[in-house]
């Protein structure tokens, strides 16, 4: 799981990091607010977390530009010293998911980005649409109606395999993945294809429009695969048609 943290605490981002090591994690820390947007406008993330006190900007601002000017829907957690019940009731009311006071407990943290993960996997799924929630096992991705069978390195639409290519599976099972998310060209490239340099962003593109129109992602069959301009792509769940 790719995770940004927005903190100026150099001996909190060490720890921070140290605790997400041990669980496969990957942290990218940030101590400016121009870094994180900056990072944000640039890769993607299934998780955030931010501190309240920044140098140049507060956690509450960017938790704000990330809702409303971006539209950027991942988790988001406060970990910080505030502590008075008014801070914590206005950061949940301007977006955040939960709120962690310092000193941090390293079990307790870990957990509760765990529990926020599966939430808001099972949220993503079923805020806007009727099915049931998302299932995820070591070997399978339930996204109804799709499923990825990560044994079979296949994907299914309401239960019939859909015929594609080695880079349509992995590129499809990327942004099932990190359904939510905005993912750049650049990092599908380095992710799938193994490489920054030696391929232009219309490899993904055409690839892009080809996983859309075979497993058939569209508002019927309840999400959308979208192009944010200059940007990247974009897969969320909408109301079915």
């Amino acid at each position: 799981m790719r995770i940004g943290l927005l903190e100026d605490d150099l001996n909190q981002i060490e720890q921070i990091n140290l605790w997400l090591s041990e669980t496969g994690d990957h942290l990218h820390s940030y101590e400016t607010g121009s870094q994180f947007r900056a990072a944000l406008n640039q890769q993607a993330f299934d998780l955030l977390i931010l501190d309240w006190h920044l140098p140049d900007t507060t956690g509450l601002d960017e938790l704000d530009w990330l809702r409303t000017e971006k539209g950027i829907e991942i988790p988001v957690i406060f970990i910080t010293s505030r502590d008075n019940e008014e801070s914590v009731v206005k950061a949940l009311e301007h977006g955040a998911d939960d709120y962690i006071v310092k000193p941090v407990n390293k079990n307790i943290a870990l957990a509760r980005i765990k529990a926020l993960q599966r939430r808001h996997q099972i949220s993503s799924s079923t805020e806007k649409t009727n099915n049931a929630a998302n299932q995820e096992t070591d070997q399978q991705l339930v996204i109804k109606p799709y499923k990825v069978d990560t044994l079979e390195r296949r994907i299914l639409l309401n239960d019939e395999a859909v015929k594609l290519t080695n880079k349509e599976y992995e590129l499809a099972t990327y942004l099932f993945t990190n359904a939510g998310c905005l993912i750049s060209r650049e990092t599908l490239m380095s992710y799938i294809w193994g490489t920054k340099a030696d391929l232009n962003t219309r490899t993904v593109d055409t690839h892009i429009s080809k996983i859309r129109s075979k497993l058939k992602i569209n508002p019927a069959n309840g999400w959308q695969l979208s192009s944010i301009y200059q940007r990247g792509y974009r897969l969320f769940p909408v109301v079915p048609e």
